[in-house]
This record gives C-alpha cells, sequence and structure tokens, in this order.
C-alpha cells in the first residue's frame, strides 16, 4: 500500500513537471558553481567552507521558483488587468486598517525622510499586502535555486546569495530562518537582502535593524530606500492626463525613468492638459497604458522613478500611487501627490 501510494505521488509530481529529485535537498553538492561561490565566501568574507557546505547540503531545490519568475503579476499586458487583480476592495480595506494601526510609525517615517506615509503605505500593500500574505519559502531555497539554476539571471542571484549570507550573520539569524518571497524578498518591505545590507534602517536608533517584525524599521526604511533614490518631497509622482492633436505624439516614450524628460510647459504647449496645478519646469515624462476604456495617457514625474527603482515596472508604480491615494484619503491623510 505504501509503494502503491509513493508511485502515485510520484506521478502527481511528474504530471506538474517536478521530479521527486527536484523537490529534495543535494542539488546544490558536488555543483562547480556552488564550489566557486563557497571558496569566494571563504576569501572575501570569511566564512568556514564547511558551515557553507553544511547549509547547501540542507538547502532544497525550489523547481517552481523559476516558473514564478517568468510570470510575475507585473508582466500581465494591462493596466486594467493589473489594477482589476491587484487592486480590488479586499486589499484596500486592509490598507485602510493597516494605515489606522500604524498611523505614529507611518508619521514619524513621513517626518524622517519626507515620504508620504500613503506613499509608503502603499508599498508596503503592494508587496504584502499588509502582512496578510505570508512569506512561503525560505530564502536560502528560493535565492540559491536561482543562483544556480536559472541561468537568465545567475549572476544577479549569486550576489543575492552573498548577501543572503551577509545578512543572516549582521543579524545573527539561523539563514534558515529568514522567510521570503519565491524571488528572495523578505521582510515587511520586501527588500531583496542587497538592500537589506544597504537600504535597511532602525526607526528606533537601535543597532538591530528588524524589518520582519518591527513594523518602524520597514516603514523607515522603505522611506529610506525612496530618498536615496531621488524622492523629492511634495512633488507629485504621476497623473493622468488628457491630451489633443498630435504634437504631443513626439513625446511619449515607452521606458520611463531612462532620462527621457520634458518640460510641463512644453507637454501643454503640445496639447497635453494636467488635472492638477504643476509648476511649468517641473520635468515629466509622457506614457501610455491600457485602461478599462482603452489607451490612457499619463504623466510620471520624479518621484514614480523613485518608486520605479523599488519596482522596475509601470504597473506596479500606477498601483502603489492608486492604492496609497485611496488608503491615504480614506483614513483621512492630506494627499500631496496624485
Amino acid at each position: 500500500m505504501k509503494k502503491f501510494i509513493f508511485l502515485i505521488i510520484l506521478l502527481c509530481l511528474s504530471f506538474f513537471g517536478k521530479s521527486y529529485a527536484e523537490l529534495t535537498a543535494g542539488k546544490f553538492i558536488n555543483n562547480p558553481d556552488v564550489d566557486a561561490f563557497v571558496n569566494r565566501m571563504n576569501k572575501q568574507h570569511g566564512f568556514s567552507k564547511d558551515y557553507l557546505y553544511s547549509v547547501f547540503d540542507k538547502t532544497m531545490h525550489s523547481g517552481f521558483t523559476p516558473q514564478y519568475m517568468n510570470q510575475p503579476a507585473e508582466s500581465v499586458k494591462t493596466w486594467a488587468v493589473y489594477k482589476e487583480n491587484m487592486l480590488n476592495d479586499i486589499r484596500i480595506n486592509l490598507g485602510i486598517k493597516y494605515f489606522k494601526e500604524h498611523k505614529t510609525e507611518l508619521a514619524k517615517a513621513q517626518k524622517q525622510y519626507g515620504v508620504p506615509a500613503y506613499i509608503i503605505a502603499g508599498i508596503i500593500g503592494m508587496e504584502t499586502n499588509y502582512g496578510y500574505s505570508p512569506m512561503k519559502f525560505r530564502a536560502i531555497d528560493s535565492i540559491a535555486t536561482l543562483a544556480f539554476y536559472y541561468p537568465r539571471r545567475s549572476e544577479y542571484f549569486q550576489k543575492e546569495l552573498e548577501a543572503l549570507f551577509l545578512f543572516a550573520r549582521k543579524s545573527d539569524t539561523d539563514i534558515f530562518d529568514i522567510k521570503s518571497s519565491y524571488a528572495g524578498a523578505v521582510g515587511i518591505p520586501q527588500f531583496m537582502p542587497s538592500n537589506v545590507l544597504t537600504y535597511a534602517v532602525s526607526g528606533t536608533g537601535d543597532k538591530h535593524i528588524d524589518i520582519i517584525n518591527n513594523h518602524l524599521d520597514a516603514l523607515y526604511s522603505v522611506a529610506n530606500f525612496l530618498k536615496k533614490k531621488g524622492w523629492n518631497t511634495g512633488e507629485p509622482v504621476s497623473m493622468k492626463v488628457q491630451v489633443k492633436g498630435r504634437k504631443f505624439h513626439k513625446y511619449v516614450t515607452e521606458k520611463p525613468c531612462d532620462g527621457y524628460k520634458v518640460t510641463v510647459k512644453t507637454l501643454k504647449k503640445a496639447g497635453v492638459t494636467f488635472p492638477f496645478p504643476v509648476s511649468d519646469d517641473t520635468k515629466a515624462i509622457l506614457f501610455t497604458v491600457q485602461g478599462e476604456n482603452g489607451e490612457e495617457y499619463h504623466a510620471a514625474f520624479n518621484n514614480f522613478c523613485a518608486v520605479y527603482r523599488y519596482n522596475p515596472s509601470i504597473h506596479y508604480v500606477l498601483g502603489v500611487n492608486y492604492l496609497g491615494n485611496i488608503v491615504g484619503s480614506r483614513s483621512g491623510t492630506k494627499l500631496y501627490s496624485r
């Protein structure tokens, strides 16, 4: 009977495209790339080879992770579909609840860094659904799988794997206890390990930084990231605009935040109408998305690009701005971003 059940399990795994071996430990041993990584970590950071190999011996190959990487939520074809999928009433209501529960921490982060509380809350909502999207993976499993079994981005994920070991050592945490997304992002703000080392800060002044359990540290870290990426206090993120004529077409770009910007005055002269007051000398980016009723034109500003560096997706940034504005306004917060 046991043998029969085992065969059924193997058949099921085969049906879903994953062999039994792909879901077990041992795939990181006797791997030349892993050996090279271990040698580098030993020489550059003083990690014991025995320790590193003991970790890899227990690391599980996550055969599903590369598939998730090829189908991120942001990759959906239209803004209308992304908005429907991601910005539902459940997420909005959780955001209002979160905003009210952590109003003090959000206000402190806003005061310290000049990043609006509702933009910070918008990011937390998009990243972890305000804490209601549990981290289902061990970070070591996800990142190691991508580092050594996802050739397209292996170099990037080997650097993140290096950062994960450094983060675990710095925080005196068992590396197997660090939970993450399928891509290896950790904590309330979903920082990749390298960003934890670079941008995570303490909101209390304590030397120990905890973005996994401490909301003040997490919110300060999000704001610090945006500030370091060029956030300008008081400026808008983006807004939906109206267009007429044909002159504006030459200013439309498919790659926002690549340095291509023109002044609001120039766009106005080309037939672009802004729904809210914006200084004529402000630099803007004009782009299009497919909304519920067809093509929409949006103007993005400097702060759009700060959020874009958090996650390089137009849909993601629009989502953060949209969610943040709704959550903030329904929580009684003054808005100065559109």
